[in-house]
């Protein structure tokens, strides 16, 4: 289950580097010219936003479907724990893809 959430989070984070990245070093005060060299990643957002889109619906997939056989193995308040903290963690990087689809779609409003 971790290698869904794994992998979009990973895929969020590069794909909000170009545009999101830029803008949180600026509230906390962090500057220089390096940060333009972000924008090199600026063509790989959007297949990296859909990596992480088509990795957490696999992730949400694998934590929400109905319980199988196996499911039953385990002890209920393990199982519970471990859901419910995967179920926090896949809301978390849900909200950092939508971030960087968000920033894009309103960048015109704050230029």
């Amino acid at each position: 289950m971790a290698s869904p959430l794994t992998l979009a989070g990973i895929a969020a984070l590069l794909a909000s580097t170009c545009c999101v990245l830029p803008l949180i070093f600026a509230v906390v005060g962090v500057s220089g010219a390096w940060i333009g060299q972000l924008r090199r990643m600026e063509p790989y957002s959007y297949p990296l936003t859909a990596l992480a889109a088509a990795s957490l619906l696999v992730a949400g997939w694998r934590i929400w479907r109905s319980a199988t056989p196996d499911a039953a193995q385990c002890e209920a308040e393990a199982c519970v724990r471990s859901n419910a903290a995967a179920r926090r963690w896949f809301w978390a990087l849900a909200a950092l893809t939508v971030l960087p689809i968000a920033l894009n779609q309103s960048a015109h409003l704050f230029y």
